[in-house]
């Protein structure tokens, strides 16, 4: 399989999961770990992966400290899964912010695209890890 084959592979993956688990590092350097939404990745053709959180979150003061994290995708009924391993940076350009902006993020306190507390994240991974189909190890660089 190429890279490119492996690249797709992922994509597959990334877009079937609803939900993955974000890897940071605490401020005092023990890791930390969480769910994330992974709404925004749901028509992805790339692997610039977006997610949203707020100003105030422990994971949004982790990721200003250290932007280095992996995520993991698991999609439980294919079994399939995938990890991406990056940096997460802040996107403050408010056309982004309107592009990936969804009403239904107001259940969760958000007014709209500029509300201050709306941070909308951008991960660029560098490296993956998954097994595909038969087994076999996949690692690459992306």
């Amino acid at each position: 399989m190429s890279n490119t084959d492996d690249i797709q592979s992922i994509i597959d993956i990334v877009k079937s999961c609803e939900n993955a688990v974000l890897a940071t590092n605490r401020l005092d350097g023990y890791p930390d770990v969480r769910t994330i939404m992974n709404a925004l990745n749901a028509d992805i053709t790339d692997l610039h992966l977006h997610f949203i959180t707020d100003a105030d979150s422990p994971k949004f003061k982790q990721i200003a400290h250290n932007q280095k994290c992996c995520i993991y995708y698991f999609n439980p009924e294919t079994r399939m899964a995938v990890r991406l391993f990056g940096e997460m940076q802040n996107v403050d350009d408010i056309d982004a912010k309107k592009r990936y902006w969804h009403d239904r993020y107001r259940q969760f306190g958000y007014t709209g695209p500029d509300d201050a507390n709306l941070i909308l994240m951008e991960f660029m991974p560098k490296t993956y890890k998954f097994y595909d189909r038969n087994d076999e190890l996949k690692t690459g660089l992306i």
